[in-house]
């Protein structure tokens, strides 16, 4: 009976106290800053150093599969025999 209290006392004694926990407000600062601005457009050259610069890194261990490879038509399956032979 005892540990039976034990352990709900200790389930749920977590839950109050982050429930009655005293919420911390951000700064306005933080908030401000990470919000997108509608009045700065980007302009062409711009947007052409972030496409410069935002390539995906190639190398021997990240190979992309050849198209006539990916886009090869799967080959049929092949029956199981055993669960076949089960099911006779």
């Amino acid at each position: 009976m005892n540990l039976k209290l034990v352990l709900a006392a200790l389930l749920i004694a977590p839950l109050a106290l982050t429930a009655c926990a005293k919420k911390e407000a951000a700064p306005q600062d933080t908030a401000e800053a990470s919000a997108p601005v509608a009045d700065e457009k980007t302009t062409p050259e711009q947007q052409a150093a972030i496409d410069a610069l935002d390539q995906p890194v190639l190398d021997e261990k990240n190979t992309d599969i050849p198209a006539e490879i990916a886009n090869a038509p799967a080959d049929a399956a092949t029956p199981d025999s055993e669960a076949s032979a089960a099911l006779h």
